[in-house]
């Protein structure tokens, strides 16, 4: 981590290099975040962040570091209408074993990702040491005063959309926070370092976003539906989540190249097509306040930066930069926020870029087993297969998702390792697999009218 502590450099605007940036400015003198895009005024949708117009689930471990960081930002995204809901127990959840009984299990936010973005972006903004350079976008890394191969002294940086020279930004750290589109393996081969290799994993996932007013009065006894595929048989997949506003997020998935499409018409053929009516039947004289906007850049991407021998000082990859999930599963802002503890720990006590990118890689390692693992059920999935050890899990999750339907302890685990407050291989535990293994399980006819 080298011994000086002046000024560190985050690279992009996300949630990701926004945690990291805060957490930089307890261990540094100047922290200097640049963004390619103008950041907003408001809490406004960003071309940077592609995603930001669907539906987006922070968990409650995510929240928590959130939290932790920037104290009273839960009470002001409630005080900004962010609604609470509780997990199962406010949602009509169709699993792929069937509906699941609506247990008290934890609690969440459902906001949209603009006002997230725009409370963590104006509390951080309350910190001196912390500039913002907007409007900027990096071209390459800088070498160290080692010269090449030694480690990155900084970036080079120009205004965005323009061919200016670019200019130089020393630092001592820099922090890759670019997400999918990280340029970082390129640019430390230029230095000298070998580029990570990389795993993809592409069940050619497409998903189209709407949002609509909540109907006056409405008021069926449940806040939230989520209407999973049976894979691999189904492939497709409808979400109805609140918002702040008095709005409803409406996100429908489909899987192996089964793309929901983006016409008023079709977008409603395809909720209809679900495995349950329910959200049909609750959007179809809904108010639409949106266009149907989609998004197909979504397979499994790891860059294994804990598989190099060497790396270089001066330089930490996070989030999405060093693995970006199927966004189905709702896992990547939880993980950057773990991400972003990681970070903050490698910086109290010293620890080697080989240390931390290995640690960077075990915060990614069980949500990716659960997208994966998940996505290799379907045949048509890209850049794996699924052996028999994934074939042999797989089964045995199937059961244990049959069981979490109807069984209070069993759904808290499964709930706790979605919400990565519990890794996935607490599922193997002996509780849950004499369960799974004594347990007949007789599915529910029709999903439960009230929480228990």
């Amino acid at each position: 981590m080298g011994t000086s502590r002046e000024h560190a450099v985050v690279i992009g605007g996300s949630l990701a290099g926004l945690l990291a940036a805060r957490v930089l400015s307890d261990h540094f003198d100047r922290v200097t975040l640049v963004e390619r895009d103008r950041f907003p005024d408001a809490a406004a949708y960003r071309p940077g962040v592609a995603q930001g117009r669907h539906l987006h689930v922070l968990w409650s471990r995510g929240m928590e570091i959130a939290e932790r960081l920037f104290p009273g930002l839960e009470e002001e995204l409630r005080t900004a209408g962010a609604p609470v809901l509780g997990v199962p127990s406010d949602l009509l959840w169709m699993t792929p074993g069937g509906w699941r009984r609506r247990f008290e299990v934890t609690r969440l936010l459902t906001f949209s990702r603009e006002l997230l973005d725009w409370s963590v972006r104006a509390r951080l903004a309350k910190f001196e040491n912390v500039t913002v350079l907007d409007g900027r976008e990096v071209t390459g890394l800088l070498p160290s005063a080692g010269g090449p191969g030694a480690g990155v002294g900084g970036v080079e940086a120009r205004e965005h959309g323009t061919r200016a020279d670019a200019e130089p930004l020393r630092a001592d750290l820099v922090v890759d926070a670019c997400g999918r589109g990280s340029r970082a393996p390129e640019w430390l081969g230029r230095l000298g370092f070998p580029e990570p290799p990389q795993t993809k994993v592409d069940p050619l996932l497409g998903y189209a976003s709407r949002r609509y007013a909540v109907p006056p009065g409405f008021d069926p006894g449940w806040k939230a539906l989520y209407l999973q595929a049976d894979a691999p048989n189904g492939t497709r997949t409808g979400a109805l989540f609140p918002q702040e506003g008095g709005r409803w997020i409406v996100s429908l998935f489909g899987m192996a190249g089964d793309y929901p499409p983006t016409d008023d018409e079709g977008f409603l053929e395809f909720a209809k097509s679900l495995r349950s009516p329910h959200l049909y039947e609750a959007i179809k004289d809904a108010e639409p306040l949106t266009p149907i906007t989609s998004y197909r850049r979504t397979a499994n991407h790891r860059r294994h930066y804990e598989k190099l021998s060497r790396l270089p000082e001066g330089f930490i990859a996070l989030g999405d930069s060093v693995c970006a999930f199927n966004p189905l599963y709702g896992q990547g802002m939880s993980v950057a926020a773990i991400s972003a503890l990681t970070l903050d720990d490698a910086l109290r006590s010293g620890a080697a870029p080989t240390r931390i990118a290995r640690r960077m890689a075990k915060n990614a390692a069980g949500p990716w087993l659960i997208a994966t693992g998940e996505d290799l059920r379907y045949s048509t999935t890209k850049g794996a297969s699924a052996g028999i050890s994934t074939r042999v899990i797989n089964r045995y999750v199937a059961r244990v998702v049959r069981l979490a339907n109807v069984d209070h302890h069993v759904c808290t685990r499964m709930v706790n390792v979605l919400a990565l407050t519990a890794p996935p291989q607490s599922l193997f535990k002996p509780d849950v697999l004499w369960r799974a293994a004594t347990t007949r399980v007789q599915p529910l006819a029709a999903p439960d009218d009230h929480p228990v």
